[in-house]
């Protein structure tokens, strides 16, 4: 086995007791309003000392013979040969002693078939009465499980909640992750399940494998929950939107109520408070998530750059969530970000010790980059994909409420739907990176700053689907950014534990010449618990050796791999002797680790830190190289290229008046017959929908744009429309801006600007908005401008307010 340190933290002392209180601290400020204590009418209904289960624990199939398999989850019960016990159960190498994590066995299970195979699948049934008194006071049910390996329950024949349960297709099976130690999680039960009389509960408990050294389950409690008590909403997060101007949102809910998110510019709080008018309201899209309660995800849109906002998520019926603030980026400049490796809550097995260093590693790295604009994890978020203890550890830090958090799915994390439910991810591929309905994951990709950013979900082996997704967004958004940036779970050039694995092989010869093919720049990844810092690859060949350089400059097809180490501490892995001639730093000093990355228009420096004390791991800068220069482009900014048969000085030609100085000379003459011809707006497509509408000036007549940057200098044929009427033949400046006359008579309303090559396609175009007051016939000087079809998200609209379309913001929106 391949050597595993724990955690040799020397961190700020922190003790374990502190970072439970820590939790539940944590906890209590994502509830929605307090929670009284359980009363009298809100006992447990199940309880380890009291409730009595029956159980069948021989391998038989209690559905066996019935065309539904869960038949056996309600009703009377289904022959067999039945046991009565009251919990914990369990067994350890078939004894009830020596069960890890420090559970005790009260009822010991029969845990070998007489093949001396390990007993598949155990099944549990007991039962509650509630009369129709307790069905009005009831919102919900809330209760604990601990198991091992696999756990689905259900409530009158509904499943209410599943654990590590993604394979599970019948009732006799093996299924799980073979945790070493029992693991702990809670789920919620919708009061609309129960009825009068008595309630069934079933639980089927699965073994991870025939020879799994211990199986366990316990309920310690099922407790109904008051219907006056506000809704409890947790694991709130802000993931990254599709570009810079959006923040998607997710959160849970015990209620089954409608929610959704409501943001306001920051400034217009009323001492903290959000004010009873000018917000915007965003519905959210919802639905039960592996532990029975509610998942929501909403995007907050059209956002401008540079400016604070508050949001909260909930409802007037049961509640909102604390208010948090977070800050736009300047949208279009340099920018930063935080790259950290696997936090896997849960992997030294304490949650609350694994939190702690979690913590700890944010709270130090935005201490130092106060203006980081994303936290970008390189996978393996959860130690199992289905603990929801662990999530609300990975969850508990509040810079993930108002930093984008940008995740990759590790192979710890897709066991489960909960990672889909957890994070509301922009852009995710239904063909590519999904499976199996049963596991999470799907490519998904989106445009930040100057950067286009890519993830597969590598826990599919399908390499070839993975490289068609980037080849297919390359295709359609390549134009839009300077840099590609590629990011997955498993790396292929790492030096520890996993560097030798037959499924990290296959994809290190699979990924990197697909990588180099679509010229991708940089490739961030995670899984093997040890930094390293690859040499600029060619493929699979390494075109560096020796010293490693400070600064790299690709050519042709090179790209840099970077691998994160733990950022936790929860886990690390010893580095392998090797060789290993891909690898021009590899460092494991058993201590976490984060790098913070800085973006500019020229080049990505990685600098990587130990969070104990912010000393330097390793420091790189990725240089862009020199764009290749035009033999037929001018050297002589503004001029065209010479024409060797024409005179260098042209002159005066006979009979010419001079134009007396100061004089403008001639006016521009319509166009010609053969003047270039509208594109139809018809046909206008989200792939060249990246002008950027940066300000209107209503008075002057104006509209100012920024183009691509790869289209910045190239001269296009502007029209703006609904008329379609042509403005010049006009090139951008070299970073990419232009001002355009616009019509004197062009009417007021939203108009779309299109910039169109010589053959009549389109390049660019985006929409505006052009405000003529309807009294007077002059500028209002109220304007709502957008390089995008959806509604900014302030107020001060006029414009917008007229038409219906609400209160909006006017914002720039950066390309999309």
């Amino acid at each position: 086995m391949t050597p595993q340190h724990p955690a040799r933290r020397r961190r700020t002392a922190r003790t374990v007791g502190a970072a439970t209180a820590a939790l539940a601290a944590i906890a209590a400020t994502t509830m929605i309003g307090s929670v009284p204590a359980a009363s009298a009418e809100e006992a447990p209904l199940v309880t380890s000392a009291t409730t009595e289960w029956q159980y069948l624990e021989d391998g038989s199939d209690p559905a066996a013979g019935q065309t539904d398999r869960t038949a056996w989850t309600t009703g009377a019960l289904p022959t067999g040969d039945w046991k009565t016990a009251k919990g914990s159960f369990g067994a350890k190498n078939g004894a009830a002693t020596g069960m890890g994590g420090g559970h005790a066995v009260d009822t010991l299970l029969e845990q070998y078939l007489a093949d001396g195979k390990d007993v598949p699948t155990y099944f549990f049934r007991t039962s509650f009465e509630a009369d129709a008194t307790d069905l009005a006071a009831w919102k919900s049910l809330t209760a604990e499980v601990v198991y091992d390996d696999a756990l689905v329950v259900y409530v009158n024949g509904t499943k209410v909640a599943g654990f590590e349960d993604g394979g599970v297709t019948q009732n006799v099976q093996y299924a799980g992750d073979n945790g070493s130690d029992p693991d702990t999680s809670t789920f919620s039960v919708d009061a609309a399940l129960l009825h009068e009389g008595a309630n069934d509960i079933a639980v089927a408990l699965y073994q991870g494998r025939s020879n799994s050294s211990d199986v366990y389950f316990d309920m310690p409690s099922l407790t109904p929950v008051d219907a006056a008590r506000p809704a409890t909403i947790s694991d709130v997060v802000m993931t990254i939107g599709a570009d810079a101007s959006s923040r998607n949102l997710a959160w849970y809910s015990d209620s089954a109520a409608a929610e959704g998110a409501q943001v306001v510019p920051a400034a217009k709080l009323v001492d903290g408070a959000f004010p009873t008018t000018g917000v915007t309201k965003v519905a959210s899209t919802s639905g039960t998530a592996t532990d029975g309660q509610q998942y929501h995800h909403a995007t907050l849109a059209g956002l401008a750059p540079s400016s604070e906002y508050a949001y909260r998520v909930g409802s007037d019926t049961d509640g909102w969530s604390p208010v948090t603030t977070f800050r736009t980026g300047d949208g279009d400049g340099d920018y930063s970000f935080l790259f950290i490796g696997d936090a896997q809550i849960g992997a030294s097995g304490n949650a609350a010790s694994d939190t702690d260093g979690w913590n700890d590693t944010l709270d130090v790295a935005e201490r130092a980059f106060p203006d980081s604009e994303m936290v970008f994890s390189a996978g393996d978020q959860v130690n199992t994909a289905s603990n929801e203890a662990q999530y609300e550890g990975f969850l508990s830090p509040d810079q993930l409420q108002r930093i984008p958090l940008v995740t990759n799915i590790g192979n710890h994390d897709v066991a489960s739907l909960a990672y889909e439910q957890h994070f509301n991810l922009p852009n995710v591929s239904a063909e590519h990176g999904k499976p199996d309905a049963a596991r999470a994951g799907g490519d998904y990709w989106f445009v930040y700053g100057d950067t286009l950013y890519i993830s597969f979900n590598s826990n599919d082996m399908d390499d070839a689907g993975h490289a068609e997704f980037a080849r297919k967004v390359l295709a359609e958004h390549g134009d839009e950014a300077r840099w590609k940036v590629v990011t997955f779970h498993h790396s292929v050039y790492s030096t520890a534990s996993h560097a030798d694995d037959s499924d990290i092989i296959t994809r290190r010869a699979d990924l990197p010449p697909a990588l180099s093919a679509l010229d991708v720049d940089l490739v961030l990844m995670g899984h093997d618990h040890v930094y390293v810092r690859s040499y600029l690859m060619s493929g699979t060949t390494p075109t560096g050796s020796g010293e490693p350089a400070a600064e790299v400059t690709p050519s042709g097809d090179e790209v840099l791999y970077v691998t994160a180490n733990s950022s936790s501490g929860s886990k690390y892995y010893d580095i392998k002797p090797g060789p290993f001639d891909f690898a021009a730093v590899q460092n494991q000093e058993y201590t976490p680790n984060f790098t913070n990355v800085e973006v500019s228009g020229d080049s990505i420096a990685m600098t990587t830190y130990r969070s104990e004390d912010l000393s330097v791991v390793d420091a790189v800068t990725l240089q862009k190289p020199a764009e290749p220069t035009d033999p037929s482009e001018p050297t002589d900014p503004g001029t065209g290229p010479t024409d060797p048969s024409e005179p260098t000085d042209p002159g005066t030609e006979p009979g010419d008046e001079p134009t007396e100085p100061g004089e403008p000379g001639d006016e521009p003459t319509a166009p010609a017959d053969d003047a270039p011809v509208a594109a139809d707006l018809s046909t206008l497509t989200e792939a060249t929908h990246t002008l950027r509408v940066d300000a209107v000036d209503v008075e002057a007549g104006t509209v100012t744009v920024t183009v691509p940057r790869a289209l910045a200098g190239t001269p296009f044929d502007w029209f703006v429309h609904s008329d379609a009427e042509y403005l010049g033949d006009l090139a951008s400046d070299d970073d990419g801006v232009l001002t355009l006359q616009l019509p004197v008579d062009l009417a007021s309303g939203t108009h779309t600007l299109v910039a169109q090559r010589a053959d009549g396609s389109v390049a660019t175009w985006a929409t505006f908005a052009f405000v003529i007051d309807p009294v007077t016939g002059q500028p209002t000087g109220e304007l709502a401008f957008t390089g995008a079809d959806v509604l900014p998200l302030a107020a001060g609209s006029a414009l917008a307010i007229a038409a219906g379309l609400g209160i909006a913001l006017a914002a720039r929106r950066r390309r999309v």
